[in-house]
């Protein structure tokens, strides 16, 4: 017994083994993962792009406003930090101001901040908090994306009757007459507000689309945006980036949001979920063919078939089976395709063995047995027509 103990082999891996052959396969995992993160972000950045973004030549940017703005002498400044489109401000004298806060980096308070900064200020889809600092006699109202006219006699518009409304629609809840609205739809929403505050001329934009690469050919879009954007020799042209939430704005982050514990309360959890893989995980030895214990032939499985048949008196679909076979080998033997239909066959073989029409189709589609020496009589039928086809086919 102790002879046959110490001779004993242990055939399962122990876990300090499984664990070193496992090591490559984790780290190719995670390097997989780090790589599929990075790329997608990359990917997901270059065909989508920040919404107006003048460098951007995608669908929701506006590299063509801005390059045609240069060639007709308009000096486009563009900025991501609130500091430099102040500085470009200092710079430029008067001057037009065009910003957005999709991503929410600015805070209400630098959203006020940014809408006073040069004699005009243009907002591009301001959101309720946003209207409420630099505009509270402007409300949002419902979207469109139909084309409307102008509807106002600023100056703005003069040369845009008509453009691509949307994707945001604003009205005035506090009318002034420092307030114009143009570009309205039937919901009472407006494209544009233009609000006088003296020595700032704010705009609040809600027909973004009009700039954008995809919609500046439609409608009279490029009047509208050239129109709008040239008004001084300066633009500058701010998107908001991470880097105003370092000046202490912008949106809170969800790791800013979290308490301290989750990052590493997740990354335990991980690492238990791992160890506890390698311990208790099933421990995969090589591919071992098995032998079936019983091998069936296939007229073993026809017999079979044929007693279910047999036992249910299903004569009619044990006709239909002995049909659908006899019907695919005439079609390959007259040459015809897998798709040919019945009919075909039937048009095929009937000149061929001098049979009518109908004498075939009977055969092959309408007789119904009703007892089993009709189903036999009609099963040597559909083979003798299929070996005079064969013999007429194929002569010996």
């Amino acid at each position: 017994m102790s002879e046959s103990g110490t001779d004993s082999t242990v055939l399962t891996p122990r876990l300090r083994t499984t664990t070193r052959r496992s090591l490559f396969w984790i780290a190719a995992a995670i390097l997989l993962v780090v790589v599929a993160v990075i790329t997608l972000n990359l990917a997901g950045n270059a065909v989508e792009g920040p919404p107006l973004d003048p460098t951007s030549p995608y669908e929701a940017g506006t590299q063509a406003v801005a390059e045609v703005l240069r060639d007709q002498g308009v000096d486009v400044v563009v900025t991501t930090t609130l500091d430099d489109a102040r500085a470009a401000a200092d710079l430029a004298g008067e001057s037009t101001l065009i910003f957005s806060n999709y991503e929410g980096y600015l805070t209400e308070e630098q959203v006020k901040d940014a809408a006073g900064l040069t004699s005009t200020v243009i907002v591009a889809e301001p959101v309720l908090n946003e209207l409420l600092a630099i505009a509270p006699e402007v409300a949002q109202a419902g979207t469109s994306s139909e084309t409307v006219a102008a509807g106002c006699t600023a100056s703005t518009v003069a040369h845009a009757p008509q453009i691509t409304a949307g994707p945001s629609g604003y009205r005035v809840i506090e009318p002034s007459p420092d307030i114009t609205s143009c570009y309205g739809n039937d919901d009472d929403g407006y494209g544009l507000i233009i609000l006088d505050r003296g020595d700032t001329e704010l705009k609040i934009l809600g027909a973004t689309d009009a700039l954008t690469n995809g919609g500046i050919t439609a409608a009279d879009n490029a009047a509208f945006a050239l129109r709008l954007l040239g008004e001084n020799d300066t633009l500058i042209w701010y998107t908001p980036s991470f880097l105003d939430i370092a000046d202490g704005g912008g949106t809170a982050t969800l790791d800013e949001l979290a308490p301290g514990w989750v990052l590493p309360g997740t990354w335990l959890f991980l690492l238990t979920l791992l160890a506890g893989a390698l311990w208790r995980g099933r421990r995969f030895g090589p591919l071992v063919i098995e032998k079936l214990p019983v091998t069936v032939r296939s007229s073993e499985t026809m017999q079979g078939r044929a007693r279910l048949y047999a036992k249910s008196t299903a004569r009619l679909h044990t006709l239909d089976s002995l049909r659908i076979g006899t019907i695919r080998r005439l079609a390959m033997l007259c040459g015809m395709p897998s798709t040919a239909s019945v009919d075909d066959v039937i048009n095929r073989v009937s000149p061929l063995v001098g049979q009518p029409l109908a004498q075939l189709q009977h055969l092959l589609l309408d007789a119904d047995p009703s007892t089993d020496n009709e189903l036999i009589s009609l099963s040597d039928e559909l083979l003798a027509l299929e070996d005079r086809v064969r013999t007429i086919i194929r002569p010996a």
